[in-house]
């Protein structure tokens, strides 16, 4: 297959005398991935790269660099060119270089670029080393006048200095010539003249008398037709068929000019019939045109574009090119903002924005100032288009009940409304939303339902954010009467967004399954990606990372057909997360800060803070809490100063993965977890605790689970904390030479993590503090209080309750005065005294009966069993002692 090479002409009819050239340079180019041919003018750089091109096996895209062009449009072009579709919005160079490679690497195709030296010398540098150095399978050819300058660390590239043909090719080439157009003699004079130059040879077979300047005399003397056409050309930016030239003359006049400009070989004919000039020919014919004949030729080259199947990016450009061309400044105005939709939907945002630049000061209208501003929100510039649209909002308010008014005032509204938003300015975002006016469309209105809800979730007063889409949710008929899909989806989307930021994990579910079916079938547009990443992230907090990657591939997929930079740094912020989840803490933090450094450059704070706070997570959870929590107080600090109090709750989720201190109460462990980080934490902590109370059995079996999870540089906390454990464990068992090798090798296992330095000694210093428990305190003592799981009995008020035939009061028992004080759920505790899952109808009742029977042994102690929704806690008195088994 071939890909279209719609802006260059193939090889042209006659190429003959190259044979060695093309076959030297198609044997480099397999062993090296770049090349550039470099010469004269006329040397014929152009044919033999397109003879080189046309038996390369994969896709074949070319573009000829033209004046004006930069870096970023001519790779951009060849990105579309090669993919024959949109392609995703590059903000750098390096980005968009990066994807070409890929590119062709990926379908093996080959890139030709004509006329490198337009372009400036770094650029030139850029695209051979940069673009060429990154090719694997894929492959760059250029042509330029002069070489590309080498330095000590250049890739490998093969480069091709063409000079004039040898006497014997040209004599051949000035034969085909005859066989084509009739003989001629004068070879000797062409031949000593032209150095074997195929363009000179070629002039002097069309007639050139040898004259300083042969191809303008040539030029001079065409009939009006045939140089109208000739100018037609020569204006062109790309060949045209004879079909598109018909236009530009009436009747078969085009043909017959056509034939005879081919005869004169001022006008290139390649094998699929496209018509062009050689630069040389077009830059003499350009010098020679009246101001007049240039309008005509652009006003031509205006027609034949409404008819040809061009490439959106290049059919605007050319349009704007041939209009400012005729001083046509405010038809040019109207039309780049009536195509910036088109360009923007083809990665071209960074282009419009050129365009609307290059307008007079004069044209920028209300309607101008709104397609910048939202060219500079698509290039993820926010800090700029935020002030754009403060002053274009101020300007419209002066006009208000003019013409046309309202509805650019909406426009403008919306898009100020989403930026103050990303921006974090609440009081902008609330003062534009009031000043709307009454929406136009239901499009319109769910769009400032979902950012006023935003807004209030933003102002901390998320349940009123959550009526909200409930009223709307209601309003539009409700899931069960068949209501609005688009609107209830959405709705579903925003709360389950909400809920995710405040970390109310157990009510996602619903939200998201919702949101995910009634959307699963919406069009492609910009959010449609944006779901499947915020539903990747939701997934992974609820342990179901199967379906958390099918999402974020998902994601990806639509995202690279859209091209959004701004969901491609929500994205990128989303999967860092559900790295972070899967226990990956370092790479979710490198990548974090990594977007976190975009959104700020970008002036996207809320995808900022949300980097921030995950990161904050991240260290945490590694032991650089130091870091972490300075990092958190800092985020918390900004919250409050931005007035985005909804925020906080994400700051305070973040902390709780702190290593609690001794006094706080213990931690419990959910077997159900499936978060790689969460589940060995819960257990590390917990077995740390357990230990420190002397609970052998709990702490080991807690330890022998932690093992298989806290592996890899990820979980050097874990494993310091089991070693934590280890040592009180030894010291409760009088083992103190085993209890200080274990706290040894704690330390080094956390510095080997980089573990704060302070952490393991500040934790270690419990052990040193707290006495180890033997039998307790003697029975006689006035307020003392002793359950002894070694006896199974308990001691209280001078007498002696035994425990040995009441196994489930006692496993009760035991379990809640592990934790005194902390709320046992009532899975913890049937899991305690059954081993088993927790079923309400199995178990509800035994549970009551048997808190009962635990309630009658404390009775009179100062020790009782509270009920707190969802389960017990034991609450002691101050002379209350635990001897664990």
């Amino acid at each position: 297959m071939r890909t279209p090479t719609t802006p260059g002409l193939g090889p042209p009819a006659v190429f003959v005398g190259r044979a060695q050239e093309v076959r030297r340079l198609g044997e480099m180019l397999r062993r090296v991935h770049a090349g550039v041919v470099y010469g004269l003018p006329g040397a014929g750089k152009s044919a033999l790269v397109a003879a080189v091109a046309a038996r390369h096996r994969g896709p074949v895209v070319h573009r000829r660099v033209l004046p004006g062009d930069t870096l970023d449009t001519v790779v951009d072009d060849v990105r579309r060119l090669l993919r024959e579709a949109p392609v995703a919005q590059a903000l750098s160079d390096a980005s968009r270089l990066e994807d070409l490679a890929r590119e062709l690497d990926a379908h093996r195709a080959m890139c030709v670029l004509d006329d490198l030296h337009v372009l400036g010398p770094l650029e030139r540098v850029v695209l051979v080393e940069d673009l060429g150095g990154r090719l694997r399978k894929g492959a760059l050819l250029a042509t330029s006048r002069e070489s590309v300058p080498r330095h000590a660390s250049s890739p490998d590239r093969v480069e091709l200095r063409l000079d004039g043909l040898p006497e014997e090719a040209a004599r051949l080439l000035w034969r085909q010539l005859g066989s084509l157009y009739g003989n001629r003699d004068g070879f000797e004079e062409a031949w000593s003249r032209s150095r074997g130059l195929p363009f000179l040879l070629r002039r002097a077979h069309a007639g050139d008398t040898g004259g300083e300047e042969p191809v303008r005399a040539a030029l001079a003397a065409l009939p009006a037709d045939e140089r109208r056409l000739a100018a037609v050309l020569a204006l062109s930016e790309m060949p045209l068929d004879a079909g598109a030239l018909a236009a530009v003359l009436p009747g078969s006049a085009a043909e017959e000019s056509l034939r005879r400009l081919g005869a004169r070989l001022l006008v290139e004919t390649d094998a699929r019939g496209r018509h062009g000039v050689h630069d040389l020919v077009r830059e003499a014919l350009v010098s020679l045109l009246t101001p007049e004949e240039a309008n005509a030729a652009h006003a031509s080259l205006l027609e034949v574009l409404e008819r040809e199947p061009l490439p959106a990016v290049v059919r605007v450009r050319a349009v704007c090119r041939h209009l400012q061309a005729l001083g046509r400044h405010e038809a040019r105005a109207a039309f780049i903002v009536a195509q910036g939709e088109a360009l923007v939907r083809h990665g071209a945002a960074d282009e419009l924005l050129s365009l609307l630049d290059s307008l007079p000061e004069a044209l920028r209208t209300p309607e101008v100032r709104l397609a910048h501003a939202r060219a500079r929100v698509r290039l993820l510039d926010l800090r700029r288009a935020y002030p754009e649209l403060l002053a274009l909002r101020a300007s419209l308010e002066a006009l208000d009940g003019a013409p046309g008014s309202e509805a650019l005032r909406e426009g403008v509204g919306t898009v100020l409304v989403r930026v103050a938003l990303f921006s974090l300015e609440p009081e902008a975002c609330e003062r534009t939303l009031e000043a709307m006016p009454v929406p136009g469309s239901a499009e319109v209105f769910l769009q400032q339902l979902l950012a006023l809800t935003a807004l209030r979730f933003f102002q901390g007063r998320l349940d009123e954010a959550l009526a909200m889409l409930d009223g709307a949710a209601a309003a539009s008929g409700g899931a069960e009467s068949g209501g609005d899909r688009r609107v209830l989806g959405w709705c579903a989307y925003a709360r389950a967004l909400m809920l995710w930021i405040e970390g109310r994990d157990s009510e996602l579910a619903e939200p998201l399954a919702q949101c995910v079916s009634l959307l699963e079938d919406a069009p492609l547009d910009s959010r449609g990606p944006l779901v499947a990443a915020m539903s990747a992230g939701i997934l992974s907090r609820l342990g179901r990372f199967t379906e958390a990657e099918a999402a974020l591939a998902s994601a990806r997929e639509r995202l690279g057909q859209l091209g959004a930079p701004r969901l491609a740094l929500e994205l990128d912020c989303i999967a860092a997360w559900v790295r972070g989840e899967l226990g990956q803490r370092r790479a979710a933090l490198a990548a974090l800060w990594e977007t976190e450094v975009r959104a700020e450059r970008a002036g996207y704070l809320f995808v900022r803070l949300l980097c921030r706070v995950g990161a904050g997570r991240m260290l945490l959870e590694l032991g650089r809490r130091a870091e972490g929590q300075a990092l958190l107080d800092a985020v918390e600090a900004e919250v409050r100063t931005r007035g985005v109090l909804g925020l906080l709750r994400a700051v305070q989720v973040a902390r709780t993965l702190d290593v609690p201190g001794p006094q706080e109460p213990p931690v419990t462990v959910e077997p159900r977890e499936v978060r790689p980080g969460i589940a060995a934490r819960q257990r590390a902590l917990a077995a740390w605790g357990a230990a420190r109370q002397g609970d052998f059995v709990r702490a080991t079996g807690l330890l022998a689970a932690l093992e298989p999870m806290a592996t890899g540089a990820d979980f050097a906390l874990e494993r310091a904390l089991g070693h934590l454990a280890r040592a009180a464990l030894h010291r409760h068992a009088g083992r103190a030479k085993e209890a200080e090798a274990a706290l040894e090798q704690a330390a080094r296992t956390a510095a080997e993590g980089e573990v704060d330095p302070e952490l393991i000694p500040e934790l270690s210093r419990v052990l040193t503090a707290t006495p180890a428990t033997d039998a307790g305190p003697p029975v006689g003592a006035a307020d003392a209080v002793v359950l002894d799981a070694k006896r199974h009995e308990l001691r209280a008020l001078g007498r002696v309750v035994s425990l040995e035939r009441r196994a489930l009061p006692r496993r009760l028992l035991y379990a809640l005065a592990r934790q005194p004080g902390r709320t046992l759920s009532k899975e913890d505790c049937v899991r305690a005294m059954w081993n088993a899952d927790y079923d309400p109808r199995l178990h509800d009742n035994s549970l009551r009966v048997h808190v009962s029977h635990v309630r009658e042994m404390l009775e009179g102690t100062g020790t009782r069993v509270v009920f707190e929704d969802p389960g017990y806690r034991l609450e002691v008195a101050g002379g209350f002692t635990f001897v664990a088994e």
